[in-house]
């Protein structure tokens, strides 16, 4: 059972993990779509690198 556990765990990290890099290579980039731009929200703005 602790087996499980900790492997959902890691799970969950790991998807919180590509979470977060999406966002940010989001938050750096444009939309493709000429001249439209969606709200983003400001969690999202404070991993821009800019």
């Amino acid at each position: 059972m602790k087996m499980k556990e900790r492997a959902k765990k890691g799970v969950e990290q790991a998807i919180a993990r590509i979470a977060k890099k999406s966002a940010s290579v989001e938050a750096n980039t444009t939309c493709p779509c000429w001249g439209y731009q969606p709200q983003e929200p400001k969690q999202v703005k404070a991993l821009r690198k800019f």
